[in-house]
């Protein structure tokens, strides 16, 4: 046989439990030929009893193929006739290519096929006054186990594969090639339908994909632009209430210091006004209150409409797509569209988080964090103000943490403190920068130096870039936070005065930043994310926003 998977293993003519003593039985005695896939003679018995075949070495014909059960069939005697019997087969037995349930009478000559396996069984009966016939009345001389002076018997593989799947027959063709050339042909036509089924049933299932693909992905699409669209939204009414905020926050400012003045200078004014003022104050602190607790609500449905968006795209769980989804989850933090990332903006992220896992700074800035309990103090100023958390990490990039940090001297003036203010910046916000403002060295009465009033000083000075020429987009606040008043903040105001056209997505996309504010968005960026699930990246300190209120 040419196909190794299957193999003959009896070593003899005839079966172990054949016995010469059951010769006087009255049921005639069966000849089997075993037949390989071509239909070529493999081996013959002669059979008096009830036989068994299959793969293991306790069958009286065995066949080695792992298409082939344990104890596939048996031929037993009942009620004067042979009968073929499935015994539970994996695969089952086919006679005339018809699947055998259970059991089946045996006709005077019956093809029985195993399955899938490339081997099949010929069974004759023979009567006792045919027991002495050739076994070529039912083999033709085409058989190589025909007498050697048939001029056929040497036929090649080829030749017996083209003369047995030909369309037309040969003149000198005998009977058991006819049967084995229909046998074959009838089982082409059966498959060539059976073809056409799965054919048929293939394109219909393929249409049934493509239309749920095409569906799936229009509704992507709707989910994706409702997405956006309340993720604009959110933002203008961001910036509404942070500019409101401010607001209120100045002429709450005014009001204290106007009331100061009346007492010290012991001044008549109409308490009634005083009274209105105050009024109006809270009213408008209420209002925004409630807008707050609106803005919540919109975050929550967009969050919905994000998780929709993602069902809807098949993705494979990864680490590639884990550190993605925590880009992502970033960005919507600092108030950039996740669902709008640019081009090539996760393998950039990827890159920054590399120089921090390269770097023992970050490890030490946070363990400096977590020694002097500043996390909690920068929290509650950034919560006070409305602002991303994720700003928590400008200090890390500003000054590692290091409230007694001095910049160098620059143009500008020396920056100063843990969020490195300039003088005149610090003056604005209210600190005051002590006698020793020019000179790089500490002051002790250099309010820059105070992490907690800086730190509250810095918040205010984020919320007013986030609420104006920053239109509420955190990346575009750190770039801007990071250049000062120089050409950043310059081309910044240029940009159109609204959250879908102002936002660093579009920043990057329309103009060049210079390479030390490009680094040090992305050192701020990545510091975020690795800190929202610092074990994954490598790092021994815990996630620093964990116990927040709102993150």
């Amino acid at each position: 046989m040419n196909d190794d998977r299957t193999v003959i293993n009896s070593s003899d003519t005839l079966p172990k439990k054949f016995n010469s003593n059951h010769t006087a039985l009255i049921q005639p005695k069966l000849r089997v030929c075993l037949l390989d896939d071509y239909g070529k003679p493999l081996k013959q018995f002669l059979f008096a009893n009830p036989f068994t075949i299959g793969r293991s070495p306790n069958n009286d014909i065995v066949i080695v193929s792992k298409l082939v059960s344990r104890y596939h069939f048996k031929v037993e005697w009942e009620n004067g006739n042979w009968w073929v019997v499935d015994l539970n087969s994996s695969n089952g037995i086919y006679v005339n290519h018809q699947l055998v349930d259970k059991k089946l009478p045996l006709d005077s000559f019956t093809i029985i096929s195993l399955g899938a396996a490339n081997v099949s069984l010929s069974i004759e009966v023979i009567h006792q006054n045919d027991e002495s016939s050739s076994f070529s009345n039912n083999i033709n001389a085409e058989s190589p186990l025909e007498l050697p002076a048939q001029p056929n018997q040497n036929l090649s593989k080829d030749k017996l594969k083209a003369r047995l799947l030909a369309r037309n027959e040969e003149g000198d063709i005998g009977d058991y090639t006819r049967m084995v050339r229909k046998i074959i042909h009838e089982d082409r036509t059966e498959h060539s339908k059976g073809y056409r089924r799965i054919i048929i049933w293939l394109g219909c299932l393929f249409l049934v994909f493509a239309a749920l693909a095409t569906y799936q992905q229009m509704m992507l699409t709707n989910v994706r632009t409702l997405a956006i669209d309340m993720f604009y939204d959110i933002k203008t009414l961001e910036i509404s209430l942070s500019q409101s905020e401010i607001r209120l926050d100045e002429s709450a400012e005014v009001l204290d210091l106007t009331m100061k003045v009346i007492v010290d200078q012991k001044l008549g004014i109409d308490q009634e006004r005083v009274k209105a003022e105050r009024e109006k104050i809270a009213i408008e602190r209420k209002r925004i209150s409630q807008e707050r607790q609106k803005l919540a609500g919109m975050k929550l449905k967009y969050q919905q409409y994000v998780d929709e968006a993602k069902s809807l795209r098949i993705q494979f769980p990864s680490d590639a797509q884990y550190e993605e989804e925590l880009i992502a989850k970033v960005a919507r933090g600092f108030g950039e569209s996740e669902l709008e990332l640019p081009e090539g903006f996760v393998a950039e992220a990827r890159k920054y988080t590399k120089y921090w896992q390269g770097s023992s700074r970050m490890q030490q800035a946070i363990e400096r964090l977590e020694k002097n309990y500043y996390a909690p103090v920068i929290i509650e100023a950034l919560e006070k103000e409305g602002l991303p958390l994720y700003f928590m990490y400008l200090p890390l990039q500003e000054s590692n943490y290091d409230a007694y940090a001095i910049g160098p001297e620059t143009r500008f003036g020396i920056a100063k403190g843990a969020w490195q203010f300039l003088a005149t910046t610090a003056q604005e916000y209210g600190l005051s920068p002590g006698p020793l403002t020019n000179a790089r060295a500490f002051d002790e009465k250099d309010e820059r130096f105070d992490f907690i009033r800086s730190t509250k000083a810095g918040a205010k000075y984020l919320k007013h870039i986030y609420s104006t020429e920053a239109q509420a987009s955190g990346l575009l606040v750190i770039a801007s936070y990071n250049y000062g008043h120089t050409r950043v903040r310059g081309l910044i105001s240029k940009m159109q005065d609204n959250p879908r056209d102002k936002n660093f997505w579009k920043f990057i996309q329309q103009h060049n930043l210079p390479k030390e504010t490009y680094d040090y968005v992305f050192y701020i960026f990545s510091a975020a994310v690795i800190a929202e699930d610092p074990k994954y990246f490598g790092f021994n300190f815990n996630p620093p926003l964990a116990f927040s209120n709102t993150q």
